[in-house]
């Protein structure tokens, strides 16, 4: 492989005129059940808004939610915000001589929708054992499979070092995206591209490019030390879906008055080389409404996979060089490429997991970190996740039960539940989704675009409507976000299986993964054991090295940490949390009510604590904020 010519140079995504763009855990400063509060997130931080400037105090007490499928710029809907935005410090990066200019990529402008959705699912939609196919699969279902464990291999953990200047380096050049309104690049704004080696134990050999792009606050701070996003995935873009949406009416919102920088990680985004995977958008196009059975969907899936592997390979890209051990040491190379000795740095989702590498690795490049829906390293999300997504259900139809009004609304609403997947996988339904057209409905689809709503925070309220009215043959609420929660797709699945087929599934088996299922209901364990075992077997195609057994190992580290965690997150519970935690001797766990995947700039008392934290990281932030706050407003 060569190094590449144009750095922004994506795949293209036009595909045929389509662009696709737990065990119980305590919460802590918890409010008794009952106290409501509404949380107006749009019009706290104004993301796809820019009706106004400044945040807005929540308004507390009684009231009921706006509806969630309304249109998105309603006035009067309070649109979910991203989780994963993370605040900074001011200072100004110390940028090398200017490179040759690099032609922009043609700016690709996605809806408020798209944005608002995808940037809560980089969190963590992929990162979660069987997700990446449950998302492509859960419309059709899969066969099982008995296919031998993969052997793991002795490895040794990289030794930090400083950044080579010879193979690592940063160089300034316009933006691949169109900055938001008021935005100015050169002024508000300096993207460019971080070049490191694709593989560092061949530093001659090929390097790759990684976009980059620093926002600076529009007030000046005393601390100087910015503040790094980690995105989650693994395989989130993270420019193309963050930096258009950041405009001068929010900047102040986003960046909390403080400088904010954003990357997309090797394989994703903007960086090259890309391991997106094209063919898989046009595989989930082609099925969305083709009742095909289990078997047959699991052949054309692991087909698209192994077409994309092949030509990723025949590229030249070593796909063993795309890992968390790798995407650390390019935080620590990107660090210090700018000039500076530390920054905070804020993880959501994998984003965590990356972030507690650096600790590991690096710990001498920060500050302070912030963990926002931990996944520890010790964690094995392909086992994990069949219990994560069971406590998931369980958590929102206790929620429904516990509320007079929701309960007396929608009675036996679990009951409801789990009789229409085991009706709906026998007789599937077609509605029309708003963006997306025809698509078929199973069984398994309902039950991924349930668990995958509980992601979004303001989605949460309307779940028990949305699932009495498809009961009763009514796909109003469904048709206008399944389309966006299920189909688009911006991820990296080339990313994700280097990074997740070399990290966990190297480490476990397909018996245990079997056994994993035994914790769901039955009405879900088909379906699951089915992504799980088509996850297994892409595996087995990708091939790639297991990670050292040292980075299956906890971190234990006396940093400054925050440690974020949501009530109703389907996919890194409060348990992960708690898990991390206990090797992490400086560390501070607050837990939100009402609360999905992603906490940051889901509610002011969140973003509060955060601000507090990045003031003295030293102190415990005051979380009495959290007392105001309660379950979900179910309608």
């Amino acid at each position: 492989m060569t190094e590449q010519t144009s750095p922004f140079e994506k795949e293209p995504r036009e595909i045929d005129g389509f662009q696709p763009g737990y065990s119980e855990a305590p919460y802590y400063e918890y409010s008794p059940p009952g106290l409501r509060y509404q949380e107006c997130n749009d019009i706290i931080y104004p993301l796809s808004s820019e009706r106004l400037t400044t945040p807005a105090a929540p308004s507390a007490g009684p009231g009921g939610a706006n509806g969630l499928y309304e249109p998105p710029m309603a006035e009067s809907r309070a649109l979910p915000r991203p989780p994963s935005l993370s605040p900074g410090l001011e200072g100004s990066p110390v940028i090398p001589g200017q490179a040759p200019l690099l032609p922009p990529t043609a700016p690709r402008t996605p809806g408020p929708w798209r944005f608002i959705i995808v940037v809560l699912l980089i969190g963590l939609i992929l990162f979660a054992g069987g997700i990446a196919t449950y998302l492509v699969l859960a419309a059709h279902g899969g066969s099982s499979s008995t296919s031998p464990q993969p052997t793991v291999k002795a490895s040794v953990v990289v030794t930090p070092g400083t950044p080579d200047a010879a193979t690592s380096s940063f160089h300034p050049g316009p933006c691949p995206f169109q900055p938001g309104r008021g935005i100015v690049q050169g002024r508000d704004l300096t993207c460019g591209v971080l070049t490191v080696p694709e593989d560092r134990s061949q530093p001659q050999g090929s390097t790759i490019h990684l976009a980059v792009a620093i926002f600076k606050a529009g007030t000046a701070q005393t601390d100087a030390t910015p503040f790094l996003y980690l995105s989650g995935g693994p395989g989130g873009a993270t420019l193309s879906e963050l930096g258009p949406y950041i405009s001068q009416a929010n900047l102040q919102a986003v960046t909390l008055g403080h400088t904010f920088i954003l990357f997309d990680q090797r394989g994703t985004g903007y960086s090259t080389p890309s391991l997106y995977c094209g063919e898989i958008d046009r595989f989930t196009q082609a099925t969305k409404d083709e009742n095909l059975s289990r078997q047959a969907s699991d052949a054309q899936y692991l087909q698209a996979m192994r077409s994309c592997h092949d030509r990723l390979t025949a590229e030249g890209i070593h796909l063993s060089a795309y890992t968390t051990i790798a995407d650390a040491q390019d935080v620590h190379d990107l660090i210090h490429a700018l000039g500076y000795r530390q920054v905070n740095l804020y993880g959501v989702s994998y984003g965590t997991r990356l972030a507690l590498t650096v600790m590991r690795l690096f710990p001498q490049d920060l500050r302070s970190v912030i963990l926002d829906s931990t996944v520890p390293t010790q964690s094995n999300l392909f086992t994990s996740f069949p219990a994560s997504m069971q406590h998931a259900f369980d958590t929102l139809f206790k929620g429904c039960q516990q509320d007079a009004l929701c309960n007396e609304s929608y009675p036996n609403l679990e009951a409801t539940f789990y009789r229409l997947v085991d009706r709906l996988n026998a007789h599937p339904v077609t509605f029309n989704d708003l963006q997306y057209g025809p698509v078929l409905l199973t069984g398994d689809g309902l039950v991924q675009w349930v668990f995958t709503s509980l992601y979004v925070t303001s989605f949460i309220p309307d779940l028990p409507r949305a699932i009495s009215e498809i009961d009763h043959g009514q796909y109003t609420l469904i048709s206008e976000t399944y389309g966006e929660l299920l189909l688009a797709n911006d991820i990296s699945y080339g990313m994700y299986y280097s990074v997740e087929c070399g990290e966990d599934m190297r480490y476990t088996s397909l018996q245990d993964l079997d056994k994993t299922v035994l914790v769901l209901r039955p009405e879900l364990r088909a379906g699951m054991q089915d992504s799980l075992e088509a996850d297994y077997r892409v595996c087995q195609l990708w091939n790639v090295p297991p990670v050292p057994l040292e980075q299956k190992q906890p971190v234990k580290s006396d940093l400054p940490t925050l440690i974020l965690s949501g009530e109703y997150d389907p996919i890194t519970p409060t348990s992960n949390a708690l898990m991390a935690q206990k090797t992490l001797s400086h560390s501070y766990l607050f837990v939100f009510p009402g609360t999905g995947h992603g906490v940051f700039l889901t509610s002011s008392c969140a973003n509060l604590i955060i601000g507090e934290f990045l003031d003295n990281p030293q102190i415990q932030p005051a979380s009495s904020c959290i007392s105001s706050m309660g379950e979900p407003n179910f309608i």
